[in-house]
């Protein structure tokens, strides 16, 4: 899929269905398939400021203008499971490693997206790998529901 030369309003179809098909999944089953989603988006050069949630474009900005960077992506992850009003604790932390800064969602304080291109990581696992700067709670997240 090439998302470059896809309509924007069908980006947001596209993501209207991914939600609606996993809805009433299990948290696992509906990280699977956000992670499956999102490693098919393109992603450039950073597009927010990890320091100021309250700007942080909604996930129907991030989809329609096409601001995808990693961080982006993460957060669009993290939108959507808000949107499912799922009762997972969530996160953001902003993460520095050898390649640079950028925000991971973390899941009930296991699971990761977008640490691992179209899979779930284990939050144990893998956090020896990174410094984590900050935290971003649920309540941080731009109210979107």
């Amino acid at each position: 899929m090439n998302w470059n030369q896809i309509p924007n309003d069908q980006k947001l179809h596209m993501w209207r269905e991914l939600r609606d098909e996993i809805k009433d999944k299990s948290i696992q089953e509906q990280l699977t398939e956000i992670a499956k989603f999102c490693s098919t988006i393109p992603f450039g050069s950073r597009t927010l400021d990890y320091y100021s949630p309250e700007d942080w474009p909604t996930p129907w900005e991030i989809l329609f203008h096409g601001t995808f960077c990693t961080s982006s992506i993460s957060l669009l992850m993290a939108y959507t499971m808000l949107l499912l009003q799922t009762k997972s604790d969530i996160e953001l932390r902003l993460v520095e490693d050898e390649t640079g800064l950028y925000l991971l969602p973390v899941f009930d304080n296991q699971f990761v997206l977008n640490y691992e291109l179209g899979a779930i990581s284990n939050y144990p696992d893998i956090c020896d790998n990174f410094k984590v700067l900050q935290i971003i709670s649920r309540d941080k997240i731009k109210n979107i529901t």
